[in-house]
């Protein structure tokens, strides 16, 4: 067995624009259609962008839960980020999203890394990443049969 791993980083590849997969994920109304256990999830003032800080309430196993999280990047098309601030102990998680475009439609990778911050630090962050990784892959399974259920690429060289 290899070192316990903090962090993942997952990959898809998606029929639709960079444009398309950015604002799918960007918008907050489609939160619980990427992850059911999202029951609400409000940026503050109503919109995303840097600085924000977005409210998130979830159901895992039954027991409600909520966090904090603010955006530290947001360029549109390209690449978002947030880092969680609440719960801040016994670690926190900082998300990656990029967006690359590729002649399939658009190459979304999902990366995070779990930073220690208390008692129990490593441990948490170690069964963090090993479920979120997992709950990442299907995630972005539901993006990817969403936005190709609904969006329709140009095929090269038919008219």
């Amino acid at each position: 067995m290899g070192p316990l791993r903090m962090a993942f980083s997952v990959t898809t590849l998606i029929r639709a624009t960079p444009h398309d997969v950015f604002w799918f994920l960007g918008d907050p109304s489609t939160a619980a259609v990427i992850d059911p256990a999202v029951v609400s999830y409000e940026p503050e003032r109503g919109t995303m962008g840097v600085g924000i800080r977005n409210h998130i309430r979830l159901k895992m196993l039954g027991i409600p839960l909520s966090m904090v999280s603010e955006t530290t990047e947001w360029e549109p098309d390209e690449r978002m980020a947030f880092r969680s601030i609440e719960p801040g102990r016994p670690a926190i998680g900082l998300a990656t999203h990029r967006f690359e475009a590729c002649p399939e439609g658009t190459r979304y990778t999902w990366s995070m890394d779990f930073v220690p911050t208390g008692v129990g630090g490593k441990f948490a962050a170690v069964v963090a990443a090993r479920m979120l990784e997992r709950n990442a892959v299907a995630q972005q399974d539901r993006v990817r049969r969403v936005l190709e259920a609904a969006v329709r690429l140009p095929t090269a060289g038919v008219e």
